[in-house]
């Protein structure tokens, strides 16, 4: 079959966060010709520095959304009028704490419950919910979940609940949106080199009273690429997902080198 060129120059990826993954993923984007709009947290990663560097890459525009906060998802969503080829739901934050920790305050313990669980899953249910009359037929998308959305580990329990619910949303999206030949998959990290890792990594690291670098090789001694990943690994896969190359794979929950998990 003769190749076609294909124009991406039509196509808008809406993306949220613009962390370390979130800014990868943007770049790739742009430089395959796609149009990308990012939601963000305002000054959370400062948004516009962020922007303005990804905008030597192709055209790129920015919202302020908190995507705890329910009604601000709405009311971006009413205001929203352009077709959109691709969604990204690739926000997050973690807190950690356990079970059993003694001692905590149940308002300290609520409040960490909802902002996990609305940043991580409410926010992405409600925005897609909302923007799925603007996804194109044919079109993708993408969920960044972890591979703690298929384990557990002490100490992550809000978290993984997060991701682990993330994905049941792609595996049963796939089925719902099957029929307009939208595909939805979830891209499930390990550990990534990014901000919230290292700032895990010094955490664990003083709890097991451990210099960080020296931790570091403990944690990666276990990994096949002994190593932590690059955000632009994980774009790789979003990339390849979005592409028609990825047209044919839905519902799937793909892992990327394996975590670390004798905590």
């Amino acid at each position: 079959m003769q190749n076609t060129f294909i124009d991406n120059s039509k196509k808008l990826i809406l993306l949220t966060g613009a962390g370390a993954i979130g800014s990868a993923i943007a770049k790739q984007l742009l430089e395959q010709g796609y149009k990308v709009h990012i939601v963000s947290k305002k000054d959370n990663v400062g948004l516009d520095a962020i922007v303005e560097e990804l905008s030597k890459y192709g055209e790129i525009t920015y919202s302020y959304i908190d995507l705890s906060k329910r009604l601000e998802v709405v009311d971006f969503a009413q205001k929203w009028e352009k077709n959109i080829y691709g969604i990204i739901n690739n926000a997050g934050v973690c807190i950690v704490g356990s079970i059993d920790d003694p001692d905590e305050n149940d308002e300290t313990t609520f409040s960490n419950w909802d902002t996990v669980i609305d940043s991580n899953l409410s926010g992405h249910y409600f925005l897609t919910k909302r923007m799925i009359p603007f996804l194109s037929d044919g079109g993708r998308i993408v969920n960044i979940a972890s591979q703690l959305g298929t384990e557990g580990r002490a100490g992550f329990g809000v978290y993984c609940a997060s991701k682990f619910a993330l994905i049941g949303l792609t595996k049963c999206w796939a089925k719902e949106l099957g029929k307009r030949k939208i595909t939805v998959n979830a891209v499930c990290p390990g550990w990534v080199n990014t901000e919230m890792a290292r700032t895990d990594l010094r955490r664990m690291a003083l709890e097991n009273q451990k210099d960080p670098e020296v931790f570091y090789k403990e944690i990666c001694a276990p990994l096949e690429l002994k190593r932590f990943l690059e955000p632009c690994e994980i774009a790789n896969l979003v990339i390849f997902l979005i592409s028609p190359e990825g047209s044919s794979i839905t519902g799937r929950d793909m892992l990327l080198a394996t975590v670390w998990n004798q905590i």
